[in-house]
């Protein structure tokens, strides 16, 4: 997840993935398993608005998109995290 999310997955948050939790994409007490596959990681304050909202995370192709709830957007939208070029390349040598 760290090497896929970089951080906290949220679009515009920018908070490093040392300060991050994995948040089960289906909820564990659903069913869902616990799996780089099922999982994104969410800072603290994101972590708890997905649980505390209506809003949902989907992975789509392998990469974390979220869903705001109706009343922020009613078509709901699939939203991902915008990352820079310089997060997508490995470092000079």
């Amino acid at each position: 997840m760290v090497v896929r999310d970089g951080g906290c997955a949220f679009p515009g948050c920018d908070r490093p993935a040392k300060h991050c939790d994995a948040h089960h994409v289906r909820f564990w007490s659903h069913g869902g398993e616990t799996s780089v596959g099922n999982a994104v990681l969410l800072c603290r304050h994101h972590h708890t608005l997905i649980h505390q909202s209506d809003g949902e995370v989907e992975l789509i192709h392998g990469t974390p998109a979220f869903i705001p709830p109706a009343w922020l957007d009613p078509a709901r939208t699939p939203r991902t995290r915008e990352r820079t070029r310089e997060e997508h390349e490995w470092p000079a040598a």
